[in-house]
């Protein structure tokens, strides 16, 4: 006579739905990653400097200046954010003075200027931002050796 012998349980954790929800974690990481990209209008190629000096730019007005000589905001989202005239830019930077002197805060500018950029635009940049009374002003660059030196 055969006895039977009991079933054997065998504690086991299914994996796949927590493989659905990593991979579609993944997916949206993907996703809107490729839209913070795209959301900026003006691309600006910024210059390499061997041992640039890192501030810190949380609350930093960024301009950002094309190699066709357009002047933006940095994050600025359609084509019309761009500063038609400088007296534009001077007139944005003294309102983002004002606020920062609300906060107790120093005011701070980082020009973030194509590295194709003509030198009298990024200058003109420059002297805007003295003109709205900011005294810290600094240049974005990219870590790495600079494509002169390479030469």
């Amino acid at each position: 006579m055969k006895l039977r012998t009991p079933e054997q349980n065998v504690d086991e954790i299914d994996m796949t739905p927590m493989i659905d929800v990593v991979f579609q974690l993944i997916i949206f990481f993907m996703v809107a990653s490729s839209f913070v990209e795209q959301a900026k209008v003006y691309k600006v190629s910024v210059p390499k400097a061997e041992t640039p000096q890192t501030i810190s730019t949380e609350e930093a007005y960024k301009v950002a200046v094309t190699a066709d000589g357009n002047v933006a905001p940095s994050d600025a989202r359609k084509p019309e954010d761009k500063f038609e005239r400088l007296e534009e830019l001077v007139e944005r930077l003294k309102i983002y003075r004002q606020e920062q002197e609300t906060k107790q805060k120093e005011a701070v500018v980082v020009i973030e200027g194509d590295k194709d950029a003509k030198y009298q635009r990024i200058i003109q940049v420059w002297n805007a931002v003295k003109n709205a009374g900011i005294r810290q002003v600094s240049f974005q660059v990219e870590p790495g050796a600079s494509d002169e030196a390479a030469k």
